[in-house]
């Protein structure tokens, strides 16, 4: 079901204003449909209205399932941890926006079929909007892992994974799932499940236990976030866990739920809530339906195009090269490229694949993966030798692993050293060459490596991740009036998110100041 990277699954004249064979003249504007309406279709909507402003040229519609303008899904898991029965949302776009760029956004609009010889998608009340090029970006959504108990049966038509859940059990993919979690926790504030040590579900965990909640994290896998770090990195975390007030039981799955007691292979949980955490699939059904290529995510080239040349997707429902997303910054990528073609901005735009950054976003406890460690001695088809620098102190739960070849870093993985984050993801995004000392680095003591200041920055660099906000926004938002961290928050909500771009917006703050 694979694709060719560098060419075409489908071949579109998208730069020119045409789409596969549609040439809308001037009494018709090219219609751009997308489907979803989560982070990436937000984004996606906010380049294609940069690239061609005039709604007269081009017109578009973004189709949400969910009854909420798009937010930001990142901080979930600490909103429904902390929220009260109105659980506070961060809306990526501010009051207004969608009408005053003239992008029509319907909520509580599913999109159930693809009808491609008539270029129409058929909504969930019957009726049939047309497009000349339809971008899928649905999402994912949770995985259920087989515990006995886990599911009831529907009582009705329809619904999705979270609706057939038992009682006690939540997932948190949406807005939907976070409220009837915080409801439950506020009925039931005993002990809590978390099922799954990845990333997301560590979140859920350290949220919960800074609530105040007794957390007990369930992981098949010999260490969490299994994934992107290794043994050593997963045995400290562990250590960080339990002083955040979080158990972590490895190598272990659940069995059994019975809506209180939560069995595993050798042992029980005591509780009334399990919040599953157990990984994300593509919602790719409706591109299966349509006959479009589906793999594990809907297959697309390097142009994001489908298998059909009017459709493309991007986000975590898409596969590209093999590789199904899972992280926000790609999915913004993608949105740039297929934004950069439709406008004709950029037709030649393609995109290559993302860097993999994952950061942990709990207080006071510091976890980042860089790239990919390497498992052998010798470099990536390259015939140069890694070089790997680890520096662990399982006492002070602090543990740093740095992966170089080339003299360029290809991986890292950093638990309790917060220090060296910006420098070394800057270093590693950049292919930055490195100084010989690469303890000193670790340590944050290598003041002489040639990180980019904010002068040299590109205005495209990402500065929040979170929020998707770049070195541009902040300019922007500084020419606007704000004058400080505080003000270029509320203007672009960079730092609302996890935090860790703080010092990077400061040293902007600080650039601009001094530049008048």
């Amino acid at each position: 079901m694979g694709a060719e990277h560098g060419g075409a699954v489908g071949s579109a004249d998208v730069g020119s204003g045409r789409v596969a064979g549609v040439a809308p003249g001037p009494e018709r504007p090219l219609r751009v449909v997308v489907v979803g309406a989560g982070m990436a279709a937000a984004r996606l909507a906010e380049e294609l209205r940069a690239g061609q402003p005039d709604p007269g040229a081009m017109t578009v519609t973004v189709l949400g399932a969910e009854a909420e303008e798009p937010y930001n899904r990142i901080m979930l898991s600490h909103l429904a941890a902390t929220g009260g029965p109105e659980l506070p949302v961060a809306w990526l776009k501010p009051t207004g926006w969608w009408e005053r760029h003239h992008v029509a956004l319907r909520t509580s609009t599913p999109v159930v079929a693809i009808d491609r010889p008539a270029r129409e998608v058929l909504l969930g009340d019957g009726e049939r909007l047309g497009y000349d090029h339809l971008v899928l970006a649905t999402g994912a959504q949770p995985r259920i892992p087989p515990v006995e108990g886990i599911r009831v049966a529907r009582s009705g038509p329809g619904g999705g994974p979270d609706r057939d859940l038992a009682p006690g059990v939540f997932t948190l993919r949406d807005v939907a799932g976070a409220r009837a979690l915080t409801a439950h926790l506020s009925a039931h504030p005993g002990p809590v499940a978390v099922v799954g040590g990845g990333f997301i579900g560590l979140e859920v965990a350290c949220a919960m236990a800074a609530a105040g909640h007794e957390v007990t994290v369930v992981h098949p896998r010999d260490r969490p976030m299994n994934g992107v770090l290794d043994a050593g990195a997963g045995s400290v975390l562990v250590r960080a866990l339990a002083a955040a007030g979080v158990r972590v039981r490895t190598g272990v799955r659940a069995t059994r739920w019975d809506g209180g007691r939560l069995e595993l292979d050798d042992d029980e949980i005591a509780c009334r809530t399990v919040v599953l955490t157990a990984g994300s699939a593509p919602r790719a059904d409706v591109a299966r339906a349509a006959g479009l290529a589906v793999d594990d995510g809907v297959v697309v080239n390097d142009s994001l195009l489908t298998c059909d040349p009017a459709i493309s997707a991007i986000g975590d429902c898409a596969q590209h090269r093999g590789v199904v997303g899972g992280l926000v910054a790609p999915a913004w990528e993608q949105a740039t490229v297929v934004a950069a073609r439709l406008t004709g901005v950029d037709p030649s735009a393609r995109y290559t694949g993302g860097l993999s950054v994952t950061r942990l976003k709990a207080s006071g406890l510091d976890v980042v993966a860089l790239g990919e460690l390497t498992a052998e001695q010798d470099g990536p088809d390259s015939g140069d030798e890694v070089e790997v620098t680890t520096i662990s102190e399982p006492a002070r739960c602090r543990y740093a692993r740095v992966d170089v070849v080339g003299g360029r870093i290809v991986g890292a993985a950093l638990v309790g050293h917060p220090e060296p984050v910006g420098m070394i993801t800057q270093l590693y995004e950049d292919a930055l060459p490195l100084p010989e000392d690469m303890v000193s680095v670790i340590l944050g003591r290598a003041e002489a490596v040639a990180v980019p200041s904010p002068a040299t920055m590109p205005a495209t660099a990402v500065v929040c991740r979170c929020n998707g906000v770049r070195k541009s926004d902040l300019v922007a938002a500084w020419g606007d009036g704000a004058r400080d961290r505080v003000g270029l928050a509320e203007r672009t909500r960079a730092g609302t998110g996890c935090g860790g771009c703080s010092s990077a917006v400061d040293g902007i703050c600080g650039w601009l100041r001094e530049a008048g």
